[in-house]
């Protein structure tokens, strides 16, 4: 799956992401009733969040993903929120990394990991007041 966030680029053959998962949830609180069942409180919106999870094999391809991990690395600690991407156009919105899971297996004679898994977590970024429904996705140009 090509995608961009901001800077960042996941693409064949350096640090492609082969899954996205998505949640989207909503507030939602029961309140007590004297003699009754809870009464349902709908508080509107709540978190979206997306994981992005890759595989990719530094070794065999020049030590290409493992600048890009140190960069998600860091954009997990300066929490700027950037645009994600598809590679069709589909504009997902801002986003901002709240985490990046790193697995490193089977290690070269030059010390590199020969497999690299991730997982990159995003938070949808929203400031101040956003009414709800306005949260979804809009066409965009091809960035690729």
């Amino acid at each position: 799956m090509l995608m961009g966030w901001g800077p960042f680029r996941f693409t064949v053959p350096t640090y492609s992401v082969e899954q996205l998962k998505r949640n989207t949830a909503a507030r939602v609180q029961s309140a007590p009733v004297v003699g009754g069942r809870p009464i349902t409180h709908l508080l509107g919106a709540g978190e979206e969040t997306i994981s992005l999870e890759s595989t990719f094999f530094p070794h065999h391809l020049n030590k290409g993903g493992l600048s890009q991990l140190s960069g998600v690395r860091d954009a997990v600690t300066a929490q700027t929120p950037h645009l994600l991407v598809h590679v069709s156009g589909l504009v997902f919105g801002r986003w901002v990394a709240t985490a990046v899971d790193e697995g490193q297996t089977t290690f070269a004679a030059d010390g590199l990991p020969c497999e690299v898994t991730t997982t990159l977590e995003l938070t949808r970024y929203i400031s101040g007041g956003i009414p709800i429904g306005s949260g979804g996705t809009v066409p965009f140009v091809n960035v690729f």
